[in-house]
């Protein structure tokens, strides 16, 4: 009775490594495919990852969007993934909405909607979001009080 215990029990460990790996696999073999340019096979990689909702991808696929990797540079494509990402967590989406915001890259500059982001991150331990965010509350700060 012990030992098949100890028999499922190392059954399920050796289940969930095996399903991480599955699961790690595409995102690691896009890394690789983006470093070597291979942008084709990158988006073959992580759009239907995306697709299924994975922030990680998701949040990939923006910065590709934004950056031009393969694709046209399309800052609405770009939000568009970043916002999907963000929505399920992912504090480097949170961030790069921020800066989005921040800097009126396809979207109107906003920079009370920039330091909400970066507060988001920031909260979920960015470290880009816990620096900028602090720099840009003066902004939202000196910004509010020329309205007013």
């Amino acid at each position: 009775m012990k030992q098949h215990i100890k028999t499922l029990i190392a059954g399920g460990v050796l289940a969930l490594v095996l399903i991480g790996m599955a699961m790690r696999g595409p995102l690691e073999d896009g890394y690789a495919a983006y470093q070597r340019g291979d942008y084709a096979k990158v988006m073959r990689l992580f759009r239907p990852l995306a697709d299924q909702g994975n922030a990680t991808a998701q949040n990939n696929l923006g910065g590709m969007s934004r950056d031009g990797s393969g694709v046209s540079r399309d800052y609405a494509q770009a939000f568009a993934w970043f916002r999907k990402s963000a929505d399920l967590g992912n504090a480097t989406a949170q961030n790069n909405l921020g800066v989005m915001y921040r800097d009126g890259s396809g979207v109107s500059q906003d920079y009370a909607q920039a330091f909400a982001w970066y507060r988001k991150a920031a909260d979920l331990g960015n470290a880009n979001a816990q620096s900028i965010g602090g720099l840009i509350q003066g902004e939202v700060s000196h910004n509010e009080s020329c309205i007013a």
